[in-house]
């Protein structure tokens, strides 16, 4: 096939270790549970993750997660998982889902982890499409989505509840104590244990995830030993670590992005810290300080705009004092991604606004460590990159897809390029078919889809190049550029392109815009329906002194109730402006603003939060022809 660009990083050196093996001139670690019986015989007492009790944060050593693992293993196997069997997983974030995970890694079993905020009838379809012989859930709201569905589940042998908490367990189920219990009653456990993840090789299957479904019936993409662990060592080699470096887990660890970085991090010893709840997020990662930080631009995105409503509500002199810090850290940012000497008056102005702005908000928000933050997962925008630059925090924006083990390319502190997802990793090579979809090869593309061979067969081209159904191009020093997605690719009757994503993102601007559905395929105009964050409208209603406005979050009915009011013409004017900067055929001829907020748990957005385009053009569908109408 021919192509356009083709972009390779040059191989790794070989390391020296015995589990090591070599994929594609990289030497990695031959499994995960040889990565992380490495992370506990050579650092036993390092403090390997924290959670927080009663307050404070409590700290596990390696020594002590690498017992818990073993015994849940035989725990396992002692309810007859063994090798190549299926063990689910439905939990949110936390401590406890990376041990039943490694647990069944050493076993040589398949992790398949579900999205807890799915409702039961797509958790119990996962199930029995993978055909999950043991599953481990969080807690009775994720047992009843089992047990609701149980009848459909005919190879599943055990249910184990996380928390069980005053839930009476029936025939089949049981604590994740009490299984832990079994595995430290097991007899010859040491030597079975042992054996079990010695055998343990690349080509085995480590896990199936499946993909958020947002054209489709999700799909289990299935990855390997040999995936993992090579885009983990791939992905730190290029990317600076410390034997200190702390992180916030917080990312789905169903996710594919979450999971790498926890592999990622028993090869540089970094230390996490699990989130108590997505609402602690904020408070925490002030408390934790972090010296790097994953995240999905979500968070970033939430960040900027409420660094902007808080500017926007200071006095008149600290305003100006942020605007000034904000000008200076932009007029500097080239020069200091160059490595240039500052301009004499330029780097006495710098040194300044680093100390009276960049530092202090960089401490109020991370504390005192922070080298840099990473984003993955969806696009994030030049512009929310380069703001956060001038103010002295660098994010780093990677590319990938769950059929890539997460990160296919990275940019990094020293070669990173805004409005670029970075280079290929190295062993990677990326190129550009002749309809613009970017293709991948390397590693850490995955085997296939899970008891689907049409679509894994279709997957690839003839020279097993992956197809990611991302449009790109790639640039003659490497760095990869994300245009869009080639399924959600609106054409306009007149044959014009749009990528419904840039939109999205261009609109975003407008803090109180939480998502847009850009609509337009094979019609005359574009139209769009926008939803609302429902956090920055109650904090925009208290900050305008609407009488009534919500104490925190809107609901709902909350944003009806102010967009018949100040707020419609405020979002009128905002969206107005912001539509006039695109290009004529970019811009919506006619738009509306929805009171509901969309979310995971409507079916609007994906576990991952994207938007479920056809799911939301259907709801809307009488909207949507209405705004045509008009």
């Amino acid at each position: 096939m021919t192509h356009a660009t083709l972009a390779t990083s040059t191989p790794l050196r070989r390391a020296d270790h015995v589990e090591l093996v070599e994929l594609a001139g990289v030497w990695v670690h031959r499994s995960l549970p040889a990565l992380f019986q490495r992370r506990v015989a050579e650092f036993p007492h390092d403090l390997c993750e924290f959670r927080k009790q009663a307050g404070a944060w409590r700290g596990t050593s390696a020594a002590q997660a690498g017992q818990r693992v073993r015994r849940l293993a035989l725990g396992l196997l002692e309810l007859g998982v063994q090798k190549g069997d299926r063990v689910g997983l439905v939990s949110e974030t936390r401590p406890e889902w990376g041990r039943v995970d490694m647990a069944t890694l050493h076993l040589g079993a398949v992790t398949v982890g579900v999205y807890p905020t799915l409702p039961g009838d797509e958790v119990v379809w996962q199930l029995r499409h993978a055909e999950v012989k043991v599953v481990v859930v969080e807690d009775r709201a994720q047992l009843e989505k089992v047990r609701a569905g149980r009848a459909d589940l005919p190879g599943l042998e055990a249910v184990v509840v996380i928390d069980a908490g005053g839930v009476d367990l029936g025939p089949g189920e049981l604590t994740l104590a009490q299984l832990e219990a079994r595995g430290d009653a097991a007899l010859d456990g040491a030597a079975r244990f042992e054996a079990a993840w010695r055998a343990v090789g690349p080509d085995d299957l480590a896990t199936i995830i499946y993909t958020s479904g947002t054209t489709g019936a999700p799909k289990g993409a299935m990855l390997t030993h040999g995936n993992l662990t090579f885009t983990a060592h791939a992905a730190a080699s290029v990317m600076p670590h410390r034997p200190d470096d702390v992180s916030v887990v917080f990312l789905p660890q169903a996710h594919a992005l979450q999971r790498l970085a926890g592999y990622a991090g028993l090869l540089t010893r970094a230390t996490g810290y699990y989130a108590s709840s997505l609402d602690a997020l904020m408070d925490e990662l002030k408390e934790v300080e972090p010296t790097v930080q994953v995240s999905v631009p979500r968070l970033w995105e939430k960040l900027h705009a409420r660094l902007l409503a808080v500017v926007a509500q200071a006095p008149p002199h600290r305003r100006r004092i942020f605007e000034w810090g904000l000008e200076v850290g932009r007029r500097a940012a080239p020069y200091l991604k160059a490595g240039q000497r500052l301009p004499l008056r330029l780097s006495v102005a710098h040194a300044l606004a680093r100390r009276a702005v960049h530092e202090r908000l960089k401490e109020r928000v991370f504390g005192r460590r922070l080298r840099f933050l990473t984003s993955g997962g969806a696009p994030v925008s030049v512009e929310l990159l380069e703001f956060f630059q001038a103010l002295g925090i660098l994010i780093l924006e990677g590319w990938g897809l769950t059929e890539t083990a997460a990160p296919a390319t990275l940019n990094t502190p020293d070669a990173y390029r805004f409005g670029t997802v970075g280079r290929p990793l190295p062993g990677t090579q990326v190129k550009v078919a002749p309809d613009g979809e970017l293709l991948v090869r390397g590693p850490g593309v995955f085997r296939g889809y899970f008891k689907d061979p049409a679509a894994s067969t279709e997957a690839f081209t003839e020279d097993l190049f992956f197809r990611t159904g991302d449009l790109g191009a790639v640039d003659p020093d490497g760095y990869v550029r994300i245009t869009g997605r080639k399924k959600e690719l609106i054409v306009l009757a007149n044959g014009k392109k749009v990528a419904p994503q840039k939109l999205d993102h261009h609109f975003k601007r407008v803090t109180l815009v939480s998502h847009a559905l850009i609509v337009g395929d094979r019609r005359p105009y574009l139209v769009g329906l926008f939803a609302l964050d429902p956090d920055e409208v109650g904090r925009w209603a208290r900050a305008q002194g609407v009488p009534g406005a919500p104490p925190g979050a809107a609901t709902p009915e909350d944003i009806a109730a102010l967009l018949a009011g100040p707020l419609g013409p405020h979002l009128e004017a905002a969206l107005g402006e912001e539509n006039r900067k695109l290009a004529r055929f970019e811009q919506l001829k006619a738009w509306e603003v929805v009171p509901e907020v969309w979310s995971t748990a409507d079916g609007a957005l994906t576990p991952t939060l994207k938007l479920k385009r056809r799911v939301l053009e259907e709801r809307h569908r009488a909207a949507i022809e209405a705004l045509y109408a008009r």
